[in-house]
Order: structure tokens, then C-alpha cells, then sequence
């Protein structure tokens, strides 16, 4: 009984996750460019870092049943900057090729011009794809309970997310 709670959980986590973002889909006008009326999330980055590794790694500390909690901190902030660099990799790959001026040349071009640092679904997925498989994997030797540690992982990312789009969408305001 309790493992089916675990997954309703987990699917009424995902179900609100996508309606969040069905709610505020961005769309982009011909013609026209994004700019931020108020703030601009970078701005707001240091709150969403601070937040999520707290929330990160407490879940995964109490929740996953990981004792070593300055190797949780450790291993859940290595997995969020992966995470957070890996489209800037992606688009340097892309931009190299392009420019073919060199490595350099590309990583300024990627980071100076996107991918810009916009909660939205596919930073979600990006998240599920990158942090979830890099900290389960890494703690899940020091786990009492390995499908535990892996629900949380998933639910843990799920909740810091929405929470930061939330936030962004809070505090930052633009139009196009």
C-alpha cells in the first residue's frame, strides 16, 4: 500500500510540474526580441543556487537514507552545475563548428548569447536527464534503500524546479 502512495505521489508531482508549464508557455513573436522589464533571472540565480541545493540536499540526506551529508552537498552541487553548463557545452559543440575560430571563441559566443537562463519544461527534462542519473549513481552505494534514494532524486529535482520557475516568474517580468 505504501509503495502505491509513493507513485501516486510521484505522478501528481509530474502532473502539476506539466500543467505549471502548460500554464506559462513562452512564445515567440516573429519580428520581435525577449527583453526583461524588471530583473533578469540571472540576478535571481544566487537565490534559486542557494535554494535548491538546501532543499537537494536535505531531501536526499533525510529522504534518500544518505548519512554522509557533506558528500551529498558535494555530489548534488557537482550534479547541478552539469546541469546548469550543459547546453552552453552543447552550443559551444554547435558554435565551433559554425565559427570555426576555435574553442575559446565558441564558449564566449555560447555563453554571451544563449541558451538563455529561462525556467521552462525542457530545463526540467534536462535536469531528470542530467542530476538524477549523476546523484543516484553516486550515492547509491551509501543508500539503506536504493529505489527510495532514486524516488527522491526524482522528486526532490521536480519540486526545486517548479519552485524556481515559480520564484523567476515572481520576481523577474518581461515581454517580448
Amino acid at each position: 500500500m505504501k509503495n502505491i502512495k509513493k507513485y501516486n505521489l510521484v505522478k501528481r508531482t509530474l502532473l502539476c510540474c506539466v500543467l505549471l508549464f502548460y500554464i506559462y508557455p513562452a512564445e515567440v513573436l516573429a519580428n520581435s526580441s525577449w527583453y526583461w522589464v524588471t530583473v533578469s533571472p540571472m540576478r535571481v540565480l544566487p537565490l534559486a543556487i542557494i535554494l535548491t541545493l538546501a532543499i537537494e540536499t536535505w531531501g536526499v540526506s533525510v529522504y534518500g537514507k544518505v548519512k554522509e551529508k557533506v558528500k551529498v552537498f558535494i555530489i548534488v552541487t557537482f550534479a547541478n552545475i552539469v546541469s546548469f553548463i550543459a547546453p552552453y557545452i552543447y552550443s559551444t559543440c554547435i558554435l565551433n563548428r559554425f565559427y570555426g575560430s576555435g574553442w575559446g571563441y565558441a564558449w564566449e559566443r555560447a555563453f554571451n548569447n544563449g541558451p538563455n537562463y529561462i525556467i521552462r519544461l525542457a530545463y526540467l527534462i534536462l535536469t531528470l536527464c542530467i542530476e538524477v542519473p549523476l546523484v543516484y549513481f553516486l550515492l547509491k552505494n551509501q543508500s539503506n534503500d536504493k529505489k527510495k534514494l532514486l524516488l527522491i532524486t526524482i522528486v526532490v529535482n521536480v519540486i526545486t524546479t517548479i519552485a524556481v520557475a515559480v520564484l523567476e516568474r515572481l520576481l523577474c517580468q518581461g515581454q517580448w
